[in-house]
Formats: C-alpha cells, sequence, structure tokens
C-alpha cells in the first residue's frame, strides 16, 4: 500500500472516529484500526494525535469550501452592494451545504468552535480571514470610504453574525418555530432577508456620516 494511501485512509478514518466520539475520547488506536492500519502510522504520516486533527480539519473545510467558494460571482465590476448579496449567498450556501456528506462532516468544524483547540488559529488563517477581508473591503465600499476600525468591526461582524446564527442554532429555533425549515429554498430566503438588513445598515451608517449615496 502507498504511504499517501495509508495517509489518506488514516484522515478518513479519523473523521468518522471524531464525528462518532468527538476529539477527547477519540483514539489512535480507534482511528487506526478502522483505517486498517498499523498504530504507529498516526505518528508515521502526522505526528501527533493533533496533528492529525488539524489535517481533518483543513481537509473537511477545503472540501466543503471546493464544492462552496466563498468568491463565486464576486466580480471587480459588480456594484458593491451586489457583491454583499453575493457573499452572503455564498456563505449561506456554505453554512447550509445541500450536499448531505458536506453537511455531515462540516459538524466536525462546529464542534471546533465550541471548542476550540490549537487547530483553530491555523483554520481561521486561512479560512476565515480572507472572508472577513473580503467582507470590510465591500462594506467600505458601500460606505464610500475608508471607516475606522471599530465601525468596520461592527458593520462585519453584524452581517457575519446573520450569517452563522441559523446555523449554529438551527436545532432549538425548529423548537420554537416548528414552521421553521432549512430547505434550499428557505436558505436562499434568509440569504437575502440578510442582505436587505444589512444593506440598509451599512447605508445608514454611510447617512450619519454624512457622505452622500
Amino acid at each position: 500500500m502507498e504511504p499517501a494511501d495509508t495517509r489518506d485512509r488514516i484522515v478518513e478514518a479519523a473523521i468518522e472516529v471524531f464525528l462518532e466520539k468527538g476529539y477527547a475520547a477519540a483514539t489512535v488506536r480507534d482511528i487506526c484500526a478502522r483505517a486498517q492500519a498499523n498504530v504507529a502510522a498516526v505518528n508515521y504520516h502526522f505526528g501527533s494525535k493533533e496533528a492529525l486533527h488539524a489535517a481533518v480539519l483543513e481537509k473537511v473545510m477545503a472540501d466543503c469550501q471546493a464544492l462552496y467558494p466563498m468568491q463565486e460571482g464576486l466580480e471587480a465590476d459588480q456594484p458593491p452592494g451586489e457583491r454583499l448579496r453575493r457573499l452572503i449567498a455564498n456563505m449561506y450556501r456554505l453554512n447550509f451545504p445541500e450536499d448531505p456528506e458536506s453537511a455531515r462532516r462540516g459538524k466536525l468544524f462546529w464542534l471546533e468552535v465550541a471548542n476550540p483547540s490549537q487547530s483553530f488559529r491555523p483554520l481561521v488563517e486561512r479560512f476565515m480571514r480572507p472572508i472577513k477581508d473580503v467582507l470590510e473591503e465591500i462594506i467600505q465600499d458601500i460606505a464610500l470610504g475608508p471607516l475606522d476600525p471599530e465601525t468596520l468591526h461592527l458593520l462585519a461582524a453584524s452581517v457575519a453574525a446573520q450569517c452563522l446564527f441559523h446555523a449554529q442554532n438551527a436545532a432549538w429555533l425548529s423548537q420554537l418555530y416548528p414552521e421553521r425549515t432549512y430547505a434550499p429554498a428557505d436558505v436562499e430566503r434568509l440569504a437575502s432577508h440578510v442582505h436587505r438588513f444589512s444593506l440598509a445598515g451599512i447605508e445608514a451608517e454611510r447617512a450619519r456620516l454624512g457622505r452622500a449615496s
């Protein structure tokens, strides 16, 4: 068996074991048994369980963003309000993937958010900071110029929070609002609402600053 194949099998096995047991309860022995690999293979290919966990999260996030790219439709010549609409729609597609396997594996990301490990910072830098940078650029284009760091942070966080809220809280929201579902058409409507709400908020801040529209 080629080493690369063994490494891939270990990553795939680790995804399943981490989903079933969580990171803390999962053992290298569990993972290697699932992968049909020697228990020494984790140390050989990754160096530690922690490094394997980082590789798992990296793969899950990379696979999801390959299916649901954040930059899709964000052409530079589009009006900033349209770029905001497309970015929000992309965020919702990523948070509510139509692909069942992506949705299942994506739970590992939310587990990491709830209980961050040493693997979290690299994830933020590779996958989340670029989204933040694009969002802040769009916001300042709508605001017709640079914003002070505090205002920019609050506006960007307000947009991002709306995109994350339903994904993080769907379980209890469905109990409070039994009619609430998250089929693709529902997610599209949510994204449209968040776009309208966010655009109005940014435009209100622009007006407060006395910048002509």
